[in-house]
């Protein structure tokens, strides 16, 4: 069995990999991949973006070793996605393979008989297999608002206090509709 990891996918995918610069996010990922083998004892190759300054030097792939892992750069025009999709269909076993991304685009274009992996299943599952500690992944979901959600709904309530007690200093009318309260009680239940 050989993984197939789309580098800059699982990268992006979660905080532990940010970095400063792409080839220190690229350095953190080969460093997780050595300490908790998530690949098992298989083979892996991780594959990644455009290594070239200019994207019609060369229309193609380099392959080259990163600390021991095998390592494929997309070079000019040739995206990552376009080396992955090609390395199933040049493949004789294409059914040894594990491709890991949670890029849709990638998982049609290989089809069938390939064995498709999620970023989340590939950090998480492989780790738990292993008896590692699920906290020292955090993911970066770009829909996650709960953090914000909660901090409006505080605001929101702090400031729905102080409304409620000018009413009643006010001694303003029970059936006025308050679009503030009904919000926070919303925003509380997701």
């Amino acid at each position: 069995m050989e993984y197939l990891v789309d580098g800059y996918n699982v990268i992006k995918f979660s905080d532990m990999f940010s970095a400063g610069s792409l080839e220190t996010s690229r350095n953190k990922l080969i460093d997780f991949i050595l300490k908790y083998n998530p690949q098992g004892k298989n083979s892996i190759t991780v594959v990644f973006d455009c290594k070239s300054q200019n994207p019609f030097e060369f229309n193609g792939y380099t392959t080259t070793t990163i600390k021991g892992i095998k390592t494929i750069f997309s070079e000019g025009q040739k995206s990552a996605d376009d080396v992955i999709v090609d390395y199933v269909e040049n493949s004789s076993k294409p059914y040894n393979i594990v491709v890991v991304t949670n890029d849709k685009g990638i998982f049609r274009r290989i089809g069938g008989g390939v064995k498709k992996m999620s970023v989340s299943e590939f950090l998480y599952d492989r780790a738990k297999q292993q008896n590692q500690v699920r906290t020292i992944i955090k993911t970066r979901s770009k829909d996650d608002f709960s953090a914000i959600s909660r901090e409006l709904s505080d605001l929101w309530l702090k400031n729905d206090k102080k409304e409620n007690s000018k009413k009643i200093k006010n001694k303003k009318s029970e059936s006025e509709f308050d679009i503030t309260a009904e919000l926070s009680d919303l925003w509380l239940k997701k």
